[in-house]
């Protein structure tokens, strides 16, 4: 295998799941020149560290030019299609290779598109499913998975509990309001932590909303917005990171740092690893929103799971008012 083409056209925290994959890859072939494909759309975080060349899919420009750019790719030995969208399949379609492998949610595609196709399982962490491409092969993956990102340490993190409130959909996370409620009650229940708001990248992803409670509450404070280098050994540093289904959390199974994540808009499984005891995820069988008592008795099982050596981590209103 001396040339290997990898469709993963997506959003920052999937292309954080797909890092595994890639270094697994590089593993197995390690001579070969790997290219990365993606969309002009998608060009944030894509892992281009992991990889030889990025091919970006012209999907913006004349009907032209955006065959012009499908027909630009010279021929590989492998092709791995690990988005499944209408735009990774034209280009696995156009894409000369000898062998191609996906996993299409519609099994009329295996025929057409692939030699190899496997279903998708939305019921196990994602970046264990990129995996099993390379397990069709015979390789054995290593655990914990290598997502060749800086490494949390347990015994030398501070105790700094991150939030992160934000998602590309509002919908996806819960409302600036509890957000608030929530962080001002984990400032006197977890006295002993610092507690810090995470900003996005993008404008209004601003930690404003929290100025009332981090000017009452001496632990609590706002991180400003960092750039995406600079957010790996900043994750990588605290104690844990609690959000909802974002990339930031993926960024943060990445950097094996313990998190909670928060559920109810999405299926918990596929981002929620199992083979490390490290996270966490609250979420009710009602699909409702879950509470700030849910998700505080959440942080403290899982404090207590990966700090025995901390002692409780939670004090009653009362004694943390004391």
């Amino acid at each position: 295998m001396r040339r290997i083409l990898v469709i993963r056209q997506c959003a920052f925290g999937d292309y954080m799941a797909a890092r595994p994959f890639l270094v697994e890859l590089r593993r197995l072939f390690p001579e070969a020149h790997i290219t990365l494909a993606t969309v002009t759309t998608y060009r944030y975080a894509v892992p281009e560290d992991l990889g030889d060349e990025v091919f970006v899919q012209e999907t913006r420009g004349s009907l032209a030019e955006q065959w012009r750019s499908l027909r630009a790719l010279e021929p590989v030995d492998i092709l791995f299609d690990l988005a499944d969208t209408s735009r990774s399949r034209v280009l696995t379609l156009m894409a000369p290779a000898a062998i191609k492998l996906g996993f299409p949610y519609r099994g009329v595609f295996n025929r057409l598109l692939y030699d190899v196709g496997l279903r998708r399982s939305n019921y196990h962490y994602e970046a264990e499913v990129l995996l099993d491409f390379l397990k069709v092969m015979g390789h054995k993956p290593r655990y914990p998975l290598d997502f060749a990102m800086p490494v949390h340490r347990q015994a030398e993190s501070p105790r700094v509990i991150a939030y992160f409130p934000f998602a590309s959909k509002a919908e996806k996370s819960l409302s600036l309001d509890s957000w608030c409620q929530l962080i001002d009650r984990a400032a006197r229940e977890f006295p002993d932590y610092h507690h810090v708001l995470l900003e996005g990248h993008k404008a209004e992803e601003s930690g404003d909303f929290l100025a009332e409670v981090a000017a009452r509450q001496a632990n609590v404070e706002v991180q400003p917005r960092m750039s995406l280098e600079a957010l790996g050994p900043w994750m990588a540093g605290v104690s844990a990171l609690v959000c909802g289904d974002t990339g930031v959390r993926n960024l943060a199974l990445a950097t094996h740092t313990p998190t909670l994540g928060i559920f109810f808009q999405t299926l918990p499984y596929r981002y929620w690893p199992r083979y490390e005891d490290l996270h966490e995820a609250v979420f009710l069988r009602s699909g409702e929103v879950p509470g700030s008592t849910d998700i505080l008795q959440g942080l403290e099982e899982l404090l207590t799971r990966v700090y025995p050596e901390r002692g409780a981590p939670r004090q009653s209103v009362s004694d943390a008012s004391s």
